[in-house]
């Protein structure tokens, strides 16, 4: 039961933020005036479906549908892969290049907003740290370099960071070797170079205490100052950034060989519900409230990173239609379906290859040496 609990809480978040997902392909669609044959949550046989209520002119309307594979989902467009309702105004091709561009990126712009909304929630409840110095032990690398209480961090490594998590990155990142540092003190910059301590194994610090903003939840703590709108707004708005870029600076970083954190991994679905399962097999001893925020957090993780995901402009991918829209709007005129259906087709491939190769790697990780 111990797992059979945040399994299902897995699949539950995943089913949300995949709805969420389709819900703004679905809204775009409505916006264009393209007719949605079908909306459905999961993939596979069908489970549960109905019509919807609204009939078109022809006598159809939309099937909503649950299906048995709870991995993904789908809005199925009128025309979207076929060039025969040449004379159908409902139909997906029949709409102009913007119009489209609008129902492809509205899954992804749903799922940063989802995130945005939830990690906003979070900080407004729980409060959240910033990179100023609110103490300093008497003996640390940031005392010795010459920081003060009241400095800022602004910079690591020319690298901007405003959170919290963004500069423990850079630590990690850092291996160890010494750090630039650019530090607002009362408004005057001034620059250092400290060399991190390793607090334990590929865990590296500067050795001060952060100050932060405690949440709605909390109790008054004097000497601190209660979350405000405008910093959690902001808050929220730099997770969603950080969750963005992350991927592609760990990329980077292994492409040119550099000095990877400690644990980074690229998983699959698999491997993420054991990571929800030993998450919550952890936070459940502290209550039910903050597993809740834990897992809302993860929903905000995960919601962020299937809208990059689809963005990512991988045939078959959103992001890659996107694509094919951009150059119809600069050629003036679409490419060959064949053409394009061959390459969505091979990046279906590419996909489930990927994910069967991350399914046993994730599988593999999960058994016991």
């Amino acid at each position: 039961m111990s797992t059979l609990i945040p399994i299902l809480i897995f699949l539950l978040i995943l089913g949300v933020v995949v709805f969420v997902h389709e819900v703004g392909h679905f809204l775009g669609a409505k916006r264009a005036g393209v007719f949605v044959e079908e909306f459905a949550i999961g993939v596979g046989p069908k489970l549960f479906w109905f019509n919807g209520k609204k009939k078109e002119a022809d006598g159809s309307a939309t099937v909503y549908s649950i299906r048995m594979i709870p991995a993904g989902g789908f809005c199925k467009l009128r025309g979207q892969d076929e060039d025969s309702a040449v004379t159908d105004d409902r139909a997906f091709n029949n709409k102009s290049v913007p119009a489209r561009m609008l129902v492809m990126a509205g899954g992804s712009i749903m799922n940063f907003l989802l995130a945005f909304i939830l990690f906003l929630i979070l900080t407004l409840l729980t409060g959240y740290q910033i990179v100023e110095i609110r103490g300093l032990p008497e003996v640390s690398p940031a005392r010795q370099a010459g920081l003060q209480v009241g400095d800022r961090v602004t910079h690591v490594n020319g690298a901007r960071v405003f959170l919290w998590e963004n500069f423990l990155l850079q630590m990690e990142f850092s291996g160890g070797a010494p750090v630039d540092l650019r530090v607002n003190r009362n408004g005057t910059i001034h620059s250092y170079s400290v060399t991190p301590q390793e607090t334990s194994p590929g865990v590296y610090r500067l050795g001060f205490w952060p100050d932060f903003r405690y949440g709605l939840l909390d109790d008054p703590i004097e000497g601190f100052r209660r979350v405000g709108l405008w910093g959690s707004t902001r808050t929220a708005a730099e997770m969603i950034l950080f969750n963005i870029r992350l991927p592609f600076t760990m990329l980077a970083r292994w492409v040119t060989n550099q000095h990877m954190p400690a644990g980074a991994n690229v998983m699959g679905p698999i491997g993420m519900a054991g990571e929800v399962t030993v998450i919550y097999q952890q936070v459940i001893q502290r209550g039910v409230g903050d597993m809740v925020l834990t897992m809302l957090f993860f929903a905000g993780l995960l919601s962020a990173a299937l809208g990059l995901f689809n963005l990512l402009p991988i045939p078959a991918m959103d992001g890659a239609r996107l694509v094919f829209l951009i150059i119809e709007g600069i050629r003036r005129k679409p490419v060959p379906p064949e053409r394009e259906g061959m390459i969505h087709l091979a990046g279906f491939v590419l996909i489930i290859s990927l994910g069967i190769f991350l399914a046993y790697r994730d599988i593999i990780r999960l058994i016991p040496s």
